[in-house]
């Protein structure tokens, strides 16, 4: 069976539905690259797009996107691109991004976007804090094959630990590594051996 693709936007792969991937940046042009993987959803109406993160990561990604589409709150009104703040524990947040997953299934979505954000805002990460974040990922990981969606967690490397630099290694199958995409050997999750061979173009 074929595995639909996407057009990633950072980097010019394609990649599977299902996916979820890292991307780290430094830069504000490593920053603004990622941004790119929601700006291509929004420009085909078919699909539908949803930002999680603290609340300065989410007000820096709706700067850029209004910058190439002015008319970005009629595409939030139509519920195109839904929001979720960075404050609830990792199962909440999980039950809440398949919400807004399954909301887009019902309203015909042929592929849904997902762009987290992980970053030091100004509150503190919530729950049990790093640990937290690392069961994020983990219920993530195995959440995506279950819908037509790539999701793409962005790493601040200027202001994350060590330690959840390293979680973000474990718990992606795939990242982006000098503007490429590929697959990720250091990924301990069950989920990051499925359609290896697959899920990179």
């Amino acid at each position: 069976m074929t595995v639909r693709k996407i057009p990633l936007g950072i980097t010019e792969d394609d990649v599977a539905l299902g996916s979820h991937l890292v991307h780290f940046w430094k830069t504000d042009d490593e920053f603004e690259s990622g941004v790119r993987f929601l700006q291509v959803g929004i420009d085909d109406e078919t699909e539908y797009s949803v930002l999680f993160g603290h609340d300065e990561a989410n007000q820096r990604v709706l700067e850029i996107l209004r910058k190439a589409h002015p008319d970005l709150d009629r595409t939030r009104q139509q519920e195109r691109l839904v929001i979720l703040r960075r404050d609830s524990s990792a199962s909440v947040t999980l039950a809440k991004i398949e919400d807004a997953f399954s909301s887009a299934v019902r309203k015909g979505a042929t592929a849904i976007r997902y762009l987290g954000n992980l970053g030091i805002g100004r509150d503190a990460l919530p729950g049990r804090g790093a640990s937290e974040v690392i069961e994020l990922e983990t219920g993530v990981t195995a959440l995506a094959p279950r819908y037509p969606c790539v999701m793409v967690c962005m790493y601040d490397v200027n202001t994350v630990s060590g330690h959840l630099l390293l979680g973000g290694f474990a718990t992606h199958p795939l990242a982006v590594w000098n503007d490429q995409l590929k697959q990720n050997p250091y990924c301990e999750t069950k989920e990051a051996s499925l359609s290896s061979t697959e899920e990179v173009a």
